[in-house]
Parts: C-alpha cells; structure tokens; sequence
C-alpha cells in the first residue's frame, strides 16, 4: 500500500508516509484503519509525510477524504494535522484541505520540511489560527 502509518504512542501522534500514487480507497481505508487501532488516542495529532508522493490528490479525492472525517469528526476533535510536502500542486490541495474543514475541530496546516511541522504539532494551544 503506498500510505503507511504507526501511532508514537509517547508524543500522542499518528504518523503517515506516502509514496508514489494511491487511490481513494487507500486514503479512507487508512483513516478508517487509524481510528480502529488499539493504540489510538482521540484528539491526536498527525504528522504526514507526502514528499515522496507521484500525483498530488485531487478534488474528488479530497472530497471524499473531508466527508470521512466529518463522519469521524469525534476521533478527531482538537487534532491538528500537519502534512508536509516539496510539490507545489500538493502544497496547494493541502491548502484547500484546510479550507474544506475550517468548519471542523481539526486543524490543517501545510509545511515544506519536517522541523516546522513538528514544532507546530508541539507547540501550546489550539492550533487554530497558527
């Protein structure tokens, strides 16, 4: 599958890495799998590594992607999701990403390098408005 996942149990944090093309099963079953993991905390936060992606996701991906966490929002409620990738087109569905769940308890930010990702995951607060 080209999106692996693990929880880091000691920084209350689900951590992704995908690589090449994925499909938008693969998205939704990765979610789907993240929730029903026995060592998953609600509210975590999440760190994803998109920098070795093929194509960026899409519109309809994304989509359907948002309409999955709303289904989910409780697992999510307070978490922020911090995706990191070096692609423009990527960077900028990300983007839209955070625009599509501004109405949710879940907060998206897009970086270009892991070390800005993580201090914003780290950082006090909310991340609402960081």
């Amino acid at each position: 599958m080209p999106i692996d996942y693990w929880i880091e149990r000691d920084r209350h944090r689900v951590r992704t890495e995908v690589r090449g093309d994925f499909s938008t099963e693969d998205i939704l079953r990765v979610i789907s799998d993240v929730v029903a993991h026995p060592e998953f905390e609600r509210g975590c936060n999440i760190l994803s590594d998109h920098r070795q992606i093929g194509e960026p996701i899409t519109t309809a991906q994304l989509e359907e992607m948002t309409g999955h966490l709303r289904q989910l929002s409780a697992e999510f409620a307070g978490s922020r999701l911090a995706v990191v990738t070096t692609k423009p087109a990527s960077y900028g569905m990300i983007r839209m990403l955070s625009v599509m769940v501004e109405d949710m308890p879940l907060y998206v930010r897009v970086f270009d390098s892991m070390a800005p990702a993580e201090a914003w995951l780290e950082s006090p607060g909310d991340g609402a408005g960081v």
